[in-house]
């Protein structure tokens, strides 16, 4: 018993006498080198010493010691760039010197202790960015990534009653700022994945709301013709502008201004010279024809129930236009508004030939029919305006007034509401009397 005693005894010193000269042994070994498992970055420095590994992460570069490329992603977009590309650089002095102090720093029994488990030491690197390179390829990118939001529209078949609607897409505007600061952290965590920061601003007419109440039932249409002596440019004008308003879409409470579309007469946006009425005689003005636009969108918004805003008739009647219910516009002076108030979207067509012109209003189906009286005429006498005939006031070259009732019933047939149209005339315009102060281009 005694003897075994011993022997452990003999046996436990020669174990710890082994083992503090393996630590020793170890200890001295490693003290001037990276131990074993260690990485710098991407590249094994184990057992090197710190010019070695210097040299070592210098000969492979940046894209091998830190990564071959860095992937910035913003919405649909994903580049895949070398750091040099964002200014990112590797200080090799200053990473080698802070992981060797980082790897001989920490306790040594802890680190052998991992070693031994087989752990990887994997050491940071210490990079340098140049924000103004970052910036500018930032700046760049925000110029390709920019966008407008798009809303979401409809393209309708009038012919066969068919139509495709396609989604929206919101606008989108890269965050140079946000952007920076994120590359900037990940880089400095080593990440290669980084996220940018897009901002977005969302479409106004959503793809959900036109499936939801697609404006696909004619709720009105409304044609005008063009007079006999009508010039080519006032029917170059009007088929311009119609082309503008084709296929507008207007949400429910959208306001509608025809000025504001029309924008502003220069022959550079194409208008021509036609007559206009200004101050009593027809002038020939670059945007003449607007008027029928204006006479024929407010008789299609009538018969679509829709709420007019402002409307107002021509000093001059012209046997062209219904009457009593014409409509006049000239932007900056006098328009024709009106707004959706139908609880669902609108869809506005048109069609201008050289011999007419057509809206034609759809939306949802509302069961509502609109009638309008024949025009009472009103003529200027001795006495004021009194009850006269269209004949009596042309023949005798006085001003006239009219009012036309316009009467809207539901489906039942029972009115729902009835309004008084109300216009004042100059001269009937169809004769000699018109004043012109010079005559129209041809």
């Amino acid at each position: 018993m005694l003897k075994f005693i011993r022997l452990t005894a003999l046996l436990s010193v020669i174990f710890l006498l082994c083992a503090f000269s393996f630590v020793f042994f170890d200890f001295y070994k490693n003290r001037d080198i990276f131990p074993s498992n260690t990485f710098i970055g991407n590249i094994e420095v184990s057992y090197l010493t710190t010019p070695e590994a210097l040299s070592k992460l210098k000969t492979a570069g940046i894209s091998q010691v830190y990564s071959p490329l860095i992937s910035l992603e913003a919405d649909t977009l994903e580049c895949a760039l070398p750091p040099e590309t964002l200014g990112v650089k590797i200080l090799f002095e200053e990473t080698v010197s802070n992981a060797f102090n980082l790897i001989h720093g920490q306790n040594y029994l802890d680190g052998l202790k991992e070693r031994l488990a087989g752990k990887i030491n994997r050491l940071p690197l210490v990079l340098s960015i140049d924000k103004n390179v970052l910036t500018a390829y930032l700046e760049a990118l925000a110029e390709e990534i920019s966008s407008s939001p798009q809303d979401a529209s409809i393209q309708f078949y009038e012919e066969t009653g068919g139509y495709n609607i396609e989604a929206e897409d919101p606008g989108r505007k890269l965050d140079v700022q946000k952007s920076l600061e994120a590359i900037i952290n990940a880089i400095y965590r080593g990440e290669e994945s980084i996220p940018l920061t897009i901002d977005y601003a969302y479409p106004r007419i959503t793809e959900k709301e036109l499936r939801a109440h697609p404006p696909v039932y004619r709720l009105s249409a409304y044609t005008t013709y063009y007079g006999r002596h009508d010039s080519p440019n006032r029917i170059h004008n009007i088929k311009l502008i119609a082309s503008w308003i084709n296929n507008t879409l207007l949400l429910p409470g959208d306001k509608f201004s025809l000025a504001d579309t029309i924008g502003e007469f220069t022959p550079e946006r194409g208008f021509k010279e036609a007559f206009v009425i200004l101050n009593g005689e027809l002038v020939p003005q670059y945007g003449g024809g607007t008027c029928q636009i204006g006479t024929t969108f407010y008789n299609a918004v009538s018969l679509a129930d829709l709420k007019v805003l402002q409307r107002r008739n021509h000093s001059f009647y012209f046997n062209i236009y219904p009457l009593g219910r014409d409509a006049t516009v000239y932007p900056g002076q006098v328009d024709f508004k009106f707004e959706n108030d139908s609880g669902f979207p609108i869809l506005i067509k048109t069609l201008a030939t050289n011999r007419k012109l057509s809206f034609r209003l759809y939306g949802t189906a509302n069961g509502k029919t609109i009638k309008f009286s024949s025009p009472a005429v009103l003529g200027l006498s001795p006495h004021g305006y009194v009850p006269m005939s269209l004949r009596e006031v042309i023949a005798n070259d006085i001003p006239f007034k009219t009012t036309v009732i316009r009467t809207v019933y539901d489906k039942e047939g029972n009115k729902i509401k009835e309004e008084t149209i109300r216009s004042a005339y100059k001269l009937y315009g169809e004769k000699t009397n018109v004043p012109i102060r010079r005559p129209e281009p041809r």
